[in-house]
């Protein structure tokens, strides 16, 4: 900003220089180099911070519970050479109840002053704003300030969906138990699968997504989305733009996690996990048709998987085997990786590819056989697909499901694993126009499977979204304009006009507001248009959480009340517990933080180190622990250091564990309380 070259000093050594600095208010350094006549050097510094005289600071809490109350604390700093009489006043938002407030606050000069405004969280959810005014004459500050406010109790959610041709009509129950302000709805039905890929992005993104696999789930309805509008026209360019830069930049973060010793792995830990490794290979292949991908990149991570053959036939695994992908049996694992070299065009892969239909022909578990008839059909195998083609078709449930798997190369289970394997199927079925039928109910049935925009776990999903893409190129049928009628009990409560050209979702806005506990019952209705998918979601929050039986884990946090000062440090023990006599894949505990309180970083990334988990992350209250694995019976124990940093009393949202790749089976604990009390 300033620099001169030639500056004087008096025989005291001093100089004096002017210069003009930005209004900015923030901090600047002045440096000064110098020598004498006779050669001696010397430098110096010093810091110039620039302050407004007269300025309002608030702190509030990242979230709240509907409830909460917030002891909040403003301070008004005056830097001038006079006291100042400041008026005070506070405007709020709906959400928000504040308690009686000073008019007018004395602040001597070169001092501050702590005003505690109590704040009451109202039963509503969304964000409350909160706007503070002080200052007298030409001394003046305002500052706002949000407030996020969450429903109080577990959220517990109704999801249905299918095809919609005609109508379709579901029967559901709202308890008693509901919770105040805590009720979402939403309705929607999809022209094309644009408006799938779109409802998947937004459902992936809300939950944690810290690493590889997670982050390529949320990255990979992108590169299907940008697949899409190149086959198709008329889509809109801001859109097309947008995809753009969100895959730009997921493509940044994802190369992140390549490790030292090449391959990709969860947290870009060396060794490299070589079924991880072939996914993250397949999304690359993928993406490179519709973005920039390093070609060399592309090559070593083929070269690091092709130089892990054993020379019969299949993979060498990673020795440490600590997490889903290193945990699935061999033949799964192998499958899995010759389907994915096979799909990216590898030639080499001969032997392999001649194990793995052996291997399939002999199996009953439907993911291996989906996995070697698609690996077959990509590798103009024909011959040697048609066999297990027949036997997933024999498999096939009258609801258009496969089950019978026993696991997926994740370790996924329940409904989550269930997809994955249809989806293969699915794929697999759509190269062989005699199993026609077979597309059908399989297609009908994933489209039933979906719940609020996603299909059970991040690798079902980004699955299941694959065979919606694949079925729309290979049968796409004459769209068609239409009417779309949403009715609520009897009452007609919105209706939805589209062209044949309709992209996006098409989404119901009014359906939440009409809902109370009790039974009822809904129905979409379809006036011309073609068959289309829809999904409906309703989220409310109750007393008791809905536990699921199947969960093999449980959950601890204490203690269940707090009670600290202000800026003080107060730990929250997390206890978690296997309860199978068997290891578990990765696994992820979300645990629930009460507002006003923060989790120390330092000493999270120490618990990595220290070897108590392998990740986490934080989203507003709610810190993410993942282990990649779990022994038979283990017990964990973790103790998180927090700040209790703004004062009040608060419910934390519900903690919850599971399997990450079985998210539908969870186990819930309430939300921990908390009281801070403000400091004098």
């Amino acid at each position: 900003m300033y620099w001169c070259a030639a500056v004087e000093t008096n025989a005291f050594g001093e100089a004096v220089v002017e210069f003009a600095l930005s209004d900015s208010v923030t901090s600047f350094r002045a440096t000064a180099d110098a020598y004498t006549a006779d050669g001696v050097f010397g430098a110096g510094d010093t810091e110039i911070e620039s302050r407004r005289p007269f300025y309002v600071e608030a702190k509030t809490p990242l979230e709240t519970t509907a409830g909460d109350r917030v002891d909040l604390p403003v301070v008004l700093v005056n830097e001038t050479e006079k006291a100042i009489n400041a008026q005070f006043g506070v405007a709020l938002s709906e959400g928000l109840r504040i308690g009686p407030a000073p008019r007018s606050v004395d602040v001597p000069a070169h001092s501050r002053k702590r005003v505690i405004l109590k704040a009451q969280i109202e039963d509503k959810a969304g964000t409350a704003k909160l706007t503070i005014s002080a200052g007298s004459g030409e001394y003046f500050d305002t500052v706002t300030r949000e407030i996020a406010i969450k429903p109080l109790g577990f959220p517990i959610k109704a999801n249905f969906g299918g095809l919609l041709e005609g109508e379709a009509v579901h029967a559901f129950e709202i308890p008693a138990s509901l919770t105040e302000g805590g009720l979402t709805a939403t309705a929607a039905v999809f022209p094309t699968p644009l408006g799938n890929l779109t409802a998947a992005l937004e459902a992936l993104i809300r939950d944690p997504y810290g690493c590889f696999e997670q982050t390529s789930s949320t990255n990979y309805p992108l590169v299907m989305a940008m697949q899409y509008f190149q086959s198709h026209t008329g889509v809109d360019p801001a859109l097309v733009r947008q995809s753009k830069e969100k895959l730009a930049s997921g493509y940044e973060r994802l190369i992140g996690f390549e490790c030292g010793q090449k391959g990709y792995e969860w947290f870009g830990e060396d060794p490299g996990h070589e079924a991880l490794t072939a996914y993250g290979l397949l999304e690359f292949a993928d993406m490179a048709q519709v973005h920039p991908v390093d070609p060399q990149m592309i090559e070593r991570t083929k070269a690091w998987l092709l130089a892990r053959r054993d020379g019969k036939g299949g993979f060498a695994r990673n020795p440490k085997a600590l997490d889903s992908f290193g945990g699935a049996p061999d033949e799964v694992t192998n499958a899995y990786i010759v389907w994915a070299l096979a799909s990216t065009g590898e030639k080499s892969i001969s032997p392999e590819l001649g194990a793995t239909a052996q291997v399939a022909l002999k199996s009953e578990d439907p993911y291996i056989i989906a996995l070697a008839a698609g690996a077959m059909l990509e590798a103009d195998r024909a011959d040697q697909a048609a066999p297990l083609l027949k036997r997933l078709a024999e498999m096939q449930d009258k609801d258009g499901s496969v089950p019978g798997a026993k696991t997926s190369v994740t370790r996924s289970g329940g409904q989550s694993l269930l997809i994955e394997t249809t989806s293969l199927a699915a794929l697999a079925w759509l190269k062989d126009k005699q199993y026609a039928a077979q597309v059908e109910k399989a297609m009908r049935w994933i489209c039933e499977a979906c719940e609020g925009g996603r299909f059970g776990s991040t690798q079902s999903t980004v699955l299941a979204l694959k065979a919606i893409i694949a079925y729309d190129m290979s049968r796409a049928r004459p769209k068609a304009a239409g009417r779309l009628a949403l009715t609520l009990d009897g009452e007609l409560l919105e209706t939805i006009d589209f062209g044949k050209d309709a992209e996006g979702a098409l989404e119901f806005k009014n359906l939440a507001g009409k809902l109370l506990p009790g039974k009822h019952e809904l129905k979409i209705a379809m006036e011309g248009g073609s068959p289309m998918p829809y999904a409906v979601e309703i989220e409310y929050f109750a007393e008791t959480p809905a536990n699921a039986e199947a969960c093999p884990l449980r959950l601890e946090i204490e203690p269940a009340s707090i009670q600290a000062a202000e800026g003080d440090p107060a730990d929250i023990v997390v206890k978690l517990r296997n309860t199978k006599n068997e290891g578990l894949p990765m696994t992820l505990a979300i645990v629930g933080l009460p507002g006003g309180m923060e989790p120390r970083h330092d000493q999270l990334k120490e618990r990595v180190k220290e070897g108590l988990f392998d990740f986490y992350e934080v989203n507003g209250r709610e810190l993410a622990l993942y282990w990649r694995s779990l022994a038979p019976n283990a017990e964990k124990e973790v103790s998180i250091s927090c700040l209790a940093a703004v004062p009040g009393a608060y419910k934390g949202p519900a903690s919850r564990v599971y399997l990450y790749y079985t998210p539908e089976e969870k186990q819930w604990v309430e939300g921990a309380k908390a009281e801070i009390e403000a400091k004098k």
